[in-house]
């Protein structure tokens, strides 16, 4: 029931880091196969790919389970997944590219760069709502996830779902003070993906292909769902295990990303670093930037950076995404220069979480 491809040997794997970091892939791969299986019939999920990463190298790819069950279409390496608010991070490395290119900056009122809409007048100071708080929902804007449309043919434009055309959502407005508390809002990644388009003068999903998944390697990665993405991604389950069908967004930038297991993996190693020492991610931002970035951002009880969730107990950086037939989970473990990606084809929400903690614990009963 599961297909396993080691993509360098346990020897390259073993010697990748100093012993006292990493040692045994055999056992960690051991459990995967005796454990994850278990957690999928437990909780009757379809599917699972996971993939791992060591500063710029994919060291493994491994799935469980199928992208079809009733094909009995085994998940591979290039099998595309719908990856929710995991679009909010990659997102948030599109817009920063433009503070580095002096196009933006992080604390000028965001309207002033916006030619097809404005944030609306309200109690609360318009003006002080920037890229900076809305990258780390900061910024008082309103509505937390989106429920997207079950047809292609109901998209209109990300200034329409803006002013409240977006299957029950409602408009972005402000909705308490900026600068005084954390408030997810998927509302605030809507007027980033408009910013995007306003100051570069570029589709949303041209730009995002051009100035982040080129640079990273990431070929099978899209905010464009084609028949041709359809055809290349796993069958979506819901919460009961039954088929589903796809969701499609005006609001690429919050929940639109189509990726694959390795091609988000390599998105998971932005924030580790080379041989050299280096960020991977330097290729797209300055380091100065990049460390501002994974910094825990003001109002957020340390739990929260420009966009990546801060777990400093397990001393990683990461995100999760959540939408009807998918749930991934992105994790880079900063301190072992490691990490790994979680992709699920089904709205099961154990069986991220499971898999999430049984990592964890094997990699850190080891470097603890």
């Amino acid at each position: 029931m599961f297909r396993s491809i080691l993509i360098i040997s346990a020897f390259v794997l073993a010697n990748f880091v100093t012993a006292e970091e990493f040692t045994n892939v055999s056992e960690l791969s051991k459990r995967l196969d005796d454990g994850i299986p278990k957690i999928l019939g437990k909780h009757k999920a379809p599917g699972v790919a996971l993939a791992f990463v060591n500063g710029n190298r994919i060291i493994e790819f491994r799935s469980y389970g199928y992208a079809d069950i009733a094909k009995e279409v085994e998940i591979t390496k290039s099998t595309m997944f719908n990856v929710g608010s995991i679009s909010k991070l990659v997102t948030a490395w599109g817009a920063m590219q433009l503070v580095a290119q002096d196009k933006v900056e992080l604390d000028a009122p965001i309207n002033q760069y916006l030619k097809r809409w404005q944030i609306p007048n309200s109690e609360f100071d318009v003006k002080k709502v920037t890229l900076r708080n809305i990258l780390s929902h900061t910024s008082g804007l309103s509505l937390g996830p989106y429920v997207g449309w079950d047809s292609h043919e109901k998209l209109s434009s990300i200034v329409d779902s803006l002013n409240g055309d977006n299957n029950g959502a409602g408009p972005v407005e402000v909705i308490h003070a900026p600068n005084t508390k954390w408030s997810y809002s998927g509302g605030g990644y809507s007027v980033v993906q408009l910013l995007i388009e306003d100051v570069s003068g570029m589709a949303f999903e041209d730009y995002m292909q051009q100035y982040v998944f080129e640079p990273l390697n990431m070929k099978d990665s899209t905010f464009n769902i084609t028949e041709k993405v359809l055809s290349k991604s796993a069958t979506p389950y819901d919460d009961t295990g039954k088929v589903t069908g796809m969701l499609y967004f005006d609001e690429k930038a919050a929940a639109g990303l189509q990726t694959t297991p390795i091609d988000l993996a390599r998105f998971n190693m932005a924030v580790l670093r080379n041989n050299d020492g280096h960020y991977i991610g330097s290729k797209l931002l300055p380091e100065k930037l990049i460390d501002l970035m994974i910094k825990p951002a003001p109002y957020t009880d340390g739990r929260w950076s420009m966009s990546y969730v801060v777990d400093s107990e397990n001393k990683s950086l990461g995100f999760a995404g959540f939408n009807r037939g998918w749930i991934a989970l992105t994790r880079s473990i900063t301190d072992l220069n490691f990490g790994y990606v979680i992709l699920t084809n089904s709205s099961i929400g154990p069986v991220s979480n499971e898999i999430d903690s049984f990592i964890l614990s094997t990699i850190r009963k080891k470097h603890n």
